[in-house]
């Protein structure tokens, strides 16, 4: 991970000791990442964006997330085509059961998300039916059980098991010091979600990824991509993958139909996916998603490629060959909100 915050003149600061702004504060918005000297990499097509995932070498870390309006079985055979992967949202069992039967008789790689409500079992099922990675998905992953739950699946079933969300070091050390691996990062970023309107809680994005990153685990930065540039930003901060959702709302693979041109998304906290899944909102339960309605774009596979494409010249500018590099050798720079405007083609409204 890059902790290097540029100031002037070659100076530099490292993170969380810098200077004109709360090193919790920072989200992806608020940084630039500095075009380095003397570099190496001659072109964008040199750059290795490779990353490991359980079992899976990923040419692309990208990872779409478990939800119903976005990640389906096109979805997942469309990552796996492209060099990611999909997670098949939590659902009827036996079906998803089934579908992962299918995909591992022919070898398209998949994670499969679970509840904490009879997770054992549910793990179980899936690894009788051949999954090797599992996504304990839950929205809160600071509660004792979430890490315990974790831990047991992966201690006595030897599956790679992501858990999360998670937003900040200590929680980050407190999947460490249970020998869990991988954390999904992020609280209320995602582009369908209010929790952070709703309960108030979260950390700005790019510092939940500084904080959690500084744990050794492999984070999973989950949410606030809007734009390849916060992929790259995520990367260098010490992301090894990205998971997106919105992103790919209104793509050709997602599941649903077409309805006047658009195409429905939803977070699976919203009050419509509630509706559709039996669960009563009330002084115990509010909605912290929304559902919308969105244009249909194409395929999702030129979303991941601008992505895949913006990662590259990051690392071209900063001198990178792989991930590793670019983590190494990346600086930050923080800017101002005019410096935000100032990247816009602002000729669009000058």
């Amino acid at each position: 991970m890059s902790k290097t915050f540029y100031k002037a003149l070659g100076n530099i600061e490292t993170w969380p000791e810098i200077s004109g702004a709360n090193p919790c504060e920072i989200t992806y918005d608020d940084v630039l990442l500095v075009p380095q000297a003397d570099t190496q990499v001659a072109s964008r097509v040199l750059p290795d964006i490779s990353i490991k995932l359980g079992p899976y070498l990923l040419t692309k870390p990208i990872i779409v997330a478990p939800m119903d309006t976005i990640c389906g079985e096109k979805m997942i055979r469309l990552m796996h085509s492209l060099g990611g992967i999909g997670v098949l949202p939590r659902g009827e069992l036996k079906k998803n059961c089934q579908l992962c039967k299918q995909l591992t008789k022919e070898k398209v790689a998949a994670v499969y998300a679970i509840g904490l409500r009879d997770y054992l079992a549910q793990a179980k099922a899936f690894k009788k039916q051949g999954a090797k990675v599992l996504l304990l998905d839950v929205a809160h992953g600071g509660m004792k059980q979430v890490v315990e739950a974790a831990k047991e699946i992966q201690e006595r079933l030897k599956l790679v098991v992501i858990t999360g969300n998670i937003a900040n070091y200590v929680q980050a050390m407190a999947y460490k010091k249970a020998g869990l691996k991988i954390a999904r990062v992020g609280v209320g970023p995602g582009g369908l979600c209010i929790t952070r309107l709703v309960a108030g809680a979260g950390v700005p994005q790019m510092a939940a990824v500084l904080e959690t990153a500084e744990s050794g685990l492999t984070i999973i930065a989950d949410g606030g991509i809007r734009k390849p540039a916060d992929f790259a930003k995520a990367i260098a901060a010490g992301a090894s993958l990205i998971m997106i959702g919105s992103l790919l709302a209104g793509t050709e693979e997602t599941p649903g139909e077409v309805i006047g041109g658009k195409k429905k998304a939803r977070g699976q906290a919203s009050a419509d996916y509630m509706k559709d899944n039996g669960v009563a909102l009330g002084e115990f339960r509010a909605a912290e998603g929304i559902y919308t309605m969105v244009e249909v774009k194409g395929s999702a596979e030129h979303v991941i490629s601008d992505l895949a494409a913006g990662l590259r010249s990051a690392m071209s500018y900063t001198g990178a060959a792989n991930i590793k590099e670019f983590q190494e050798k990346a600086e930050f720079v923080l800017v101002s909100k005019a410096t935000i405007r100032e990247n816009q083609a602002h000729i669009l409204w000058e």
